[in-house]
């Protein structure tokens, strides 16, 4: 589903697979801490797939009904991202609105229920579980080419900021290169184009139109640039 190339095995991580199996550990603390199963955890994120990280893989494909060989092949790469079902579909359909929608609430279920149920409070981005953001990213990325997805945005952002230190210009002109911002003005939801005919970088953009991070545009951004380096998203 995100891309693996073959199957994830003991052993695996000395060379190309190492980012692959980093991936899989991250997914196996994030599930192991989201589903209160202590059992999954695989220890480091190392990237290596080592006995411990073997472990929790069998313990992990036991209980999702699964073949308990310790082999990550497609049925457990399945079960490790079933969440993220509907946003595959509705992305393999190109029903960018949908899919919009869907990557927030993805987002929004694991920071925890706060005053308002459907936007961010200050400091819950920065809380997003890693392999979350890696799963969306690269669910966006494949399907539009390269042109939408959290990478996409963090590019832009770091080449906006480098040139408007002050977070708030670099929101407006991250604004203007994404299309964002038309005239000075930030669009609204029924103005967005939700087509590949859009700016690179204009979507994903509901989950920052629902942040409550701090007053101005760009610090929802900044926020989760933040968090995608310090998850060492690629």
């Amino acid at each position: 589903m995100l891309g693996w190339k073959s199957i994830l095995k003991l052993g695996d991580g000395l060379a190309v697979a190492r980012q692959d199996v980093r991936e899989l550990q991250v997914r196996l603390i994030d599930l192991s801490k989201q589903s209160n199963r202590p059992h999954w955890h695989p220890g480091n994120q190392d990237g290596q797939f080592g006995p411990k990280t073997e472990t929790a893989v069998r313990a992990f494909q036991k209980d999702q009904l699964l073949v308990a060989d310790g082999l990550v092949g497609s049925l457990t790469v399945e079960a490790l991202y079933k969440d993220y079902a509907k946003l595959r579909d509705f992305l393999g359909a190109r029903q960018w609105k949908q899919a919009d929608e869907e990557t927030t609430k993805i987002m929004l279920r694991n920071v925890g229920p706060g005053e308002f149920a459907d936007s961010f409070e200050p400091g819950e981005i920065e809380r997003i579980p890693c392999s979350d953001l890696n799963a969306i990213d690269k669910l966006w990325l494949v399907s539009s080419g390269g042109h939408f997805g959290f990478s996409v945005q963090r590019r832009i952002w770091k080449s906006t900021i480098a040139t408007n230190p002050d977070v708030d210009n670099a929101g407006h002109r991250f604004g203007e290169i994404t299309g964002q911002f038309v005239n000075g003005q930030l669009i609204e939801y029924n103005r967005v184009t939700f087509s590949l005919s859009a700016l690179a970088g204009h979507l994903p953009t509901l989950w920052w139109r629902r942040s409550m991070v701090l007053a101005g545009f760009g610090h929802p951004v900044a926020s989760l640039v933040s968090r995608m380096d310090i998850c060492k998203l690629p």
